[in-house]
């Protein structure tokens, strides 16, 4: 038996996608548990990014203190086109919020559950579109700093969805679309000023994950309700494992929970 501190799984983009968690300090690779039965009992204990023991976040897997004061809270993480940084403008932490927007940040097209439009770093987006269990993806523009892919996002949710139904992406049930031409179109309704930041790259990529039996009727696993459970891992997608029985569990949603792990 272990103890585990829970964190967002690391990924590697080969075909199946590779996952890792971090077991006794040494990177695991979790694919090879696929077949296994595992078993987590969360402690009771949480533990925030400031290293603050807890037995209940506040918000968002943090502390009271970082959710109102940490730039990693902060609403322009959830929100880019909130960014002030490029103004020379504090939120909560100039330096920590120049050295995080002012970088080469894209605007992406990507199939989860269905077509959506987000943004993130430049060099994330490929651990993005996996995160979000995107079978494809392909970028539509760049730019210099987080804002101005915000700007570009806003503009673009008038016509697109931003969001991933989780379930819709667990159970393999997607509306596929063909993105190169899908970004020609989303290009030709771009305002002129946003066009310039347009990339010429028209290659998609696709992503395969380690997951060989979608679930049907998912249900998920939640500590708050269930401190413990044990069950065979039968595949991985996006953040979650996915067992036997159609449960499912968000590894990134429990990040920060102290657990006991075991693998039989």
């Amino acid at each position: 038996m272990y103890k585990l501190l829970i964190d967002k799984m690391k990924v590697k983009n080969n075909s199946p996608v590779d996952y890792y968690m971090s077991i006794n300090n040494e990177s695991f690779l979790i694919n090879k548990l696929i077949g296994k039965t595992i078993s987590f009992s969360w402690t009771g204990i949480v533990i925030c990014n400031c290293g603050r023991e807890m037995k209940k976040f506040y918000r968002q897997n943090f502390c009271y203190d970082c959710f109102w004061n940490s730039p990693e809270a902060s609403p322009s993480i959830f929100k880019p086109e909130l960014c002030t940084a490029h103004l020379n403008i504090e939120e909560r932490d100039l330096e920590w919020e120049k050295k995080f927007q002012l970088q080469p940040h894209v605007v992406y097209l990507s199939i989860s559950s269905g077509l959506k439009v987000g943004v993130t770093r430049k060099d994330t987006v490929e651990n993005r579109w996996i995160d979000q269990g995107a079978i494809e993806g392909i970028i539509l523009a760049e730019t210099p700093n987080r804002y101005l892919a915000g700007k570009i996002e806003i503009y673009l949710k008038k016509h697109l969805s931003d969001r991933t139904s989780w379930m819709k992406m667990l159970k393999g049930d997607i509306n596929k679309v063909d993105l190169i031409n899908k970004k020609e179109e989303v290009v030709s309704i771009l305002d002129d000023e946003l066009t310039e930041y347009v990339t010429d790259d028209n290659e998609s990529q696709k992503i395969t994950f380690p997951i060989y039996n979608n679930p049907q009727k998912v249900k998920s696993i939640n500590f708050e309700k269930r401190s413990s459970f044990e069950n065979k891992l039968v595949g991985i997608k996006g953040q979650y494992l996915i067992f036997e029985n159609d449960e499912v569990f968000n590894v990134r949603r429990h990040k920060g929970y102290v657990v006991n792990f075991s693998i039989t």
